[in-house]
């Protein structure tokens, strides 16, 4: 391009610049102006100053290095876009600004300066945030008013909450209702009703509503909203709803609790039992309620407007509550005004008064009286409200006769009451409680004044009874001595309730004192005739509670006075004899007399070790202040006992030995029987095998079968040999031998000795004795058992179905036990349970059948105190049950 061409461009830019209506401006690679916009001049009040040529940075030197570094990016090629950024100005100013700096080139690849296009956007940014402020406080003054805002789009079906909408629900910010999910929070029934009502309405005919209904949050909360809502509509159809939500919850809490207030006020005006009657400033009434015509037998239109107070009132009460006041107040009573001295104090009177009812009679009131007052705090009448107090006036006076009546039966029986406040540790005494202490009754009194007197040698034990009954809220009698100022030594009783407060803290004893000086030292002699009996003594009260014991029922019984007194006397008795008991003692108590216990009986008692005391017991009732108690004296008979029992000893060993002579003949046919039955089983499987030996047709399995003879010959060999090693033991001891034996080898050991018939049937035995493994027993005796059940299992099969046996053993309540089940014919328990164990019993038509396996091994589990039961189903299959001992 020419120079002419370029300096031609060069002069329409600038005359575009200038023209331009947004700030603009061209400045050299200098950063020089070359050209502005009217614009630029005015945003940045810069008019009547020389711009063109002048450094970017000399108009403006408030430009920062970081700006200064993006204009020499920009000489690079770079672009600088800004939508808004606060530009300090250097009087102090903020100005927000946007701009768009890039560079202009002179030719393709030559950079001849930077365009510059700004704005001030200050009045915006200013609005913005006046915008900003207004919604903050809008939002703010939302929030403590607790109003959100709310929309229904019911062309999608979608409902908008604001988040103040969300909060009164109790749901997340972000949940999503539905219309009908929004609905279902309005309170079941009339507020649920009403919101379906007016939302149908407002769809139909655009009507708005402004409602106020009960809503059940998603926490389960019920709160009062006011609901406001109106329609939009396009084509006259509805198809939107929009409006605000308000937490009222407050508002109507408060309404209904001033409503609430307003009815018990209404009610207590129109109460029967109180009267309540104001007047004017003036004095004269002007209400009279239905309490006051009922007190005072006037009709309100009697008094209303006509009457004043005196009609009713003693002029001789007036007068001294005249008298009162004005002392009081310091006022001269022939000068002063009671009522409105009251006013200007804003204060009430409360005092009894007489009133006189409409015929004459009088009755006691209690009045409080006070002024009543406008908003304005001036005096517009007074207030009298009255309860009649007859009846409790009555009442004090018959409770003051009484209280004298009580301290009278107090000095008579030497008793008197008092109460400790644990809290400020202050004491009251009764009159007669004085006297007992001989101290004077204007004395001030806290718990160190009657700890004071408790005497030396008695303080520890009281100190750990009071310390004891606070701790546990409970205070047991206490018996112990004071020491009066002149050296006067009284036995006083206490009884005490203990009160405590909401928190289960002690705050108060009351409680009983009595001299019982007289009936201890009676005791004391009483005690004295006791401990020279020869015989333990136990006194019983009527509720068969330990009164006393003497030293020689110590030593029988093994416990000590202190530790049976209170107790129930059955701690003496052993448990047999205690169920009738307190039949026997109410029965004494009926009619007591003196008379012996269980005559003809044997009687027991039982010491402290758990020992049966063989005694004999003489009754005899004992008439005491307390009432009638029983004074039971107790003989040790145990040495006549002992010699009874050796004179029956040496009838009992004649009998045992007349009976151990029958017992060993039965042994020893047993034993025949035993032997007899373990000798058939192993001969019958040689018998079997025999028969597989002749069938056998490989030398392999005649190896194998000759082997099985080797191992039931050795069974039997054994056996012989055990069944005669027994018969030795039999003859040198009365007792079977006892061993541990694991039923797993005695299972092992009978699987061997019918492993014939086991191969021959093709029975499937199995068993599993994890949770019992062991046993201590006759092992002769437990092979045998063994060898019965489960040969009969064998024997006693099925032909419709293969052997299956199981044996087990376990612990069941405690008890230990072994079964064998099997599948076989079963047993018709029905016809012949009864007969099951019975000897030479037979149950199937079994050629081996002898009825003797099962009467030997009920003999067997017997002989060591088991026993044995079986359930069967015919067909089925039957299981044997033994309970070991």
């Amino acid at each position: 391009m020419h120079k002419n061409d370029l300096k031609l461009s060069g002069e329409y830019n600038k005359i575009f610049i200038e023209q331009a209506p947004t700030a603009i401006a061209m400045l050299d690679r200098d950063m020089r102006y070359i050209a502005v916009s009217q614009r630029w001049i005015s945003d940045y009040k810069m008019e009547g100053k020389e711009i063109i040529g002048r450094s970017h940075y000399d108009i403006f030197p408030e430009i920062g290095e970081d700006w200064k570094i993006n204009h020499q990016k920009c000489l690079n090629g770079a672009i600088d876009i800004c939508e808004e950024a606060p530009f300090k100005r250097a009087d102090g100013t903020i100005q927000w600004i946007y701009w768009d700096v890039r560079p202009w080139y002179i030719s393709e690849d030559k950079i001849g300066g930077l365009l510059m296009h700004t704005g001030d956007i200050t009045i915006q940014k200013e609005k913005e945030r006046e915008r900003a402020r207004m919604i903050e406080i809008l939002d703010k003054t939302n929030e403590v008013a607790r109003i959100g805002t709310w929309e229904v789009n019911l062309i999608k079906n979608e409902v908008y909450w604001s988040k103040m909408v969300c909060e009164i629900h109790e749901v997340p910010d972000d949940y999503k209702p539905s219309l009908e999910s929004a609905i279902n929070f309005y309170k079941q029934g009339e507020s649920r009703d009403t919101i379906q009502r007016v939302m149908q309405e407002i769809m139909a005919t655009g009507e708005p509503f402004d409602i106020e209904v009960e809503i059940v949050t998603a926490k389960g909360a019920s709160i009062w909203v006011r609901a406001i809502g109106n329609g939009e509509f396009v084509d006259g159809k509805c198809v939107g709803l929009f409006g605000v939500f308000q937490d009222i919850n407050e508002r109507k809490l408060s309404e209904h609790a001033l409503s609430k207030a307003n009815a018990e006020l209404r009610a207590i005006f129109n109460s029967k039992t109180v009267a309540i009657i104001t007047t004017n400033d003036k004095g004269i009434i002007n209400s009279f309620n239905y309490g006051a015509e009922n007190l005072l037998g006037y009709s309100a239109s009697e008094i209303i407007g006509k009457k004043a107070p005196g009609i009713y009132t003693v002029k001789e009460e007036v007068e001294k509550f005249m008298l009162d006041m004005s002392l009081k107040y310091g006022q001269d009573p022939r000068h002063f005004d009671p009522l409105k001295e009251l006013a200007e104090k804003n204060e009430f009177d409360v005092r009894e008064w007489t009133y006189i009812k409409k015929d004459g009679t009088r009755l006691t009131v209690q009045v409080t009286l006070s002024a009543i007052k406008n908003e304005e705090g001036e005096l517009i009448g007074f207030l009298n409200v009255a309860s009649d107090i007859t009846e409790r006036k009555q009442a004090e006076v018959e409770l003051l006769r009484k209280n004298q009546l009580l301290n009278f039966a107090e000095r008579l029986t030497m008793i008197g009451n008092w109460q400790w406040n644990t809290i400020t540790n202050d004491v009251i005494w009764s009159s007669n409680l004085y006297e007992i202490f001989n101290v004077e009754e204007n004395t001030r009194l806290t718990y160190d004044t009657y700890f004071s007197f408790v005497h030396p040698e008695d303080k520890d034990m009281v100190t750990d009874h009071v310390q004891y009954s606070l701790k546990e809220k409970k205070f047991p009698d206490l018996l112990h001595r004071i020491k009066l100022m002149d050296g006067t030594v009284k036995n006083i009783q206490l009884l005490a309730e203990i009160i405590t407060n909401d928190a289960g803290e002690v705050i108060e004893l009351v409680g009983t004192c009595q001299d019982v000086t007289e009936q201890r030292m009676a005791e004391i002699k009483f005690r004295g005739l006791l401990e020279s009996a020869p015989d333990a003594m136990v006194i019983v009260n009527e509720a068969g509670k330990i009164h006393m014991i003497n030293k020689q029922a110590e030593k029988l019984f093994g416990y000590s006075a202190k530790e049976l007194a209170g107790e129930p006397v059955e701690i003496l008795i052993p448990e047999d004899y205690k169920g009738k008991h307190s039949e026997h003692r109410s029965d004494f108590f009926a009619n007591p007399k003196t008379r012996d216990m269980g005559e003809g009986k044997d009687l027991y008692g039982i010491n402290r070790k758990g020992e049966l005391i063989p005694i004999q017991i003489s009754l005899s009732p004992l008439k005491t202040e307390e009432g009638v108690l029983v004074s039971a004296a107790i003989r040790d008979i145990t040495s006549q006992k002992l010699a009874e029992r050796r004179i029956l000893k040496a009838k009992e060993e004649l009998e045992i030995f007349s009976k151990k002579l029958v017992s060993k003949n039965a042994k020893l046919a047993d034993f025949t029987h035993i032997t007899s039955h373990n000798l058939r089983a192993p001969v019958s499987n040689l018998n079997s095998l025999l028969g597989f030996y002749k069938l056998a047709e490989s030398e392999e399995e005649r190896v194998d079968l000759f082997e099985k003879f080797e191992t039931v010959i050795n069974h039997l060999t054994l056996t012989l040999n055990t069944l005669v090693e027994a018969l030795n033991i039999k003859k040198d001891n009365t007792e079977e031998t006892l061993e541990d034996i694991e039923f797993n080898s005695v299972m092992v050991k009978t699987q061997e000795i019918l492993s014939g018939e086991i191969m021959g049937t093709g029975a499937e035995i199995k068993s599993d004795f994890t949770n019992f493994p062991q046993i201590a027993y006759n092992k002769i005796y437990l092979e045998s058992i063994f060898l019965n059940l489960v040969g009969n299992a064998l024997k006693y099969r099925s032909a419709d179905r293969v052997p299956k046996i199981f044996v087990s053993s376990g612990i069941e309540n405690g008890k230990k036990f072994l079964k064998v089940s099997d599948n076989g014919q079963g047993i018709n328990l029905k016809r012949h349970g009864h007969k099951l164990f019975g000897l030479n019993k037979v149950f199937h038509r079994h050629p081996d059948a002898k009825g003797i396996g099962l009467f030997l091994t009920k003999m067997q589990v017997e002989a060591h105190g088991g026993s044995i039961s079986a359930e069967s189903e015919v067909d089925v299959g039957t299981t044997f049950k033994i309970n070991f001992n």
